[in-house]
């Protein structure tokens, strides 16, 4: 090949670059090898063992992996899930985001469905926003003036930054005051209690976080469309049966908000 394959530099030896174009295709053949044993075989949750890595933003996984597990130990008890955060923030990235972390299957909230036709729609899950109702009343619906001058939580599981509600502000020459930015919705209940803190929230993760407490979920007084909560996975595992199943389990454990 007259090629070393590897080269000494300051951070040790590196592969060169045949190197890596000739691990990218040997990973690829391994790849398709397993997905082929995988497609071949009858998958069988009473008998089968495996580990299936699964994607889920934090409430949904608050509300699905209970049920998830309990029911596995019952009916499927050789099974091991790994439940993963990853941030997939847009139809076109779901794909190129499941391969890249080598994901089963990813729960996702996305502002359109994919062209392909590997996912599976759920429900739509409305925008809205969870502040303290004893400051900010018993109305469904909070004020633009309020939602203005509170400060606000950003909640975001799918990028970095907000980037929805910012560009809607943005096309209205308005602006929010973001003190905090996470992808976490277990603290928001300790945090936005007794405050002036908003927190811009889908309904379902509302009905996680106004648990016991005087929390209130607000529709917005802007005009945002609801996230469309589905199921995606790898186009190169779309035959495999264990992941047909899991897909028709957690359409049966998922409960949209009412």
């Amino acid at each position: 090949m007259d090629d070393p394959l590897f080269i000494k530099t300051l951070d040790g030896m590196q592969p060169t670059p045949l190197a890596r174009q000739m691990d990218a295709a040997v990973a690829k053949g391994l790849f398709y090898f397993d997905q082929a044993v995988y497609s071949n075989s009858e998958f069988s949750p009473a008998t089968s063992k495996r580990e299936f890595r699964v994607s889920l933003v934090d409430y949904v996984s608050q509300q699905l992996q209970p049920k998830l597990i309990q029911h596995c130990l019952t009916h499927a008890p050789d099974l091991c899930f790994n439940m993963l955060s990853t941030r997939i923030a847009s139809a076109e990235d779901a794909q190129h985001a499941i391969q890249a972390h080598d994901i089963d299957l990813a729960m996702v909230q996305l502002e359109s469905l994919p062209l392909t036709s590997y996912h599976e729609y759920l429900f739509d899950d409305v925008i809205g926003c969870v502040g303290d109702a004893s400051l900010y009343g018993d109305n469904d619906t909070i004020t633009l003036d309020a939602f203005l001058n509170a400060p606000q939580i950003a909640l975001s599981h799918r990028e970095d930054s907000p980037l929805l509600i910012n560009e809607k502000l943005r096309i209205l020459g308005l602006e929010r005051k973001i003190v905090a930015k996470t992808p976490y919705i277990t603290p928001l209940q300790e945090i936005l209690v007794s405050t002036n803190l908003l927190c811009v929230v889908t309904e379902s993760a509302a009905k996680v976080i106004c648990r016991n407490n005087s929390l209130k979920f607000y529709a917005l007084p802007l005009d945002v469309a609801p996230f469309k909560v589905c199921l995606c996975w790898d186009e190169r595992k779309d035959h495999d049966s264990g992941i047909h199943w899991l897909r028709s389990l957690i359409r049966e454990l998922i409960t949209p908000a009412p």
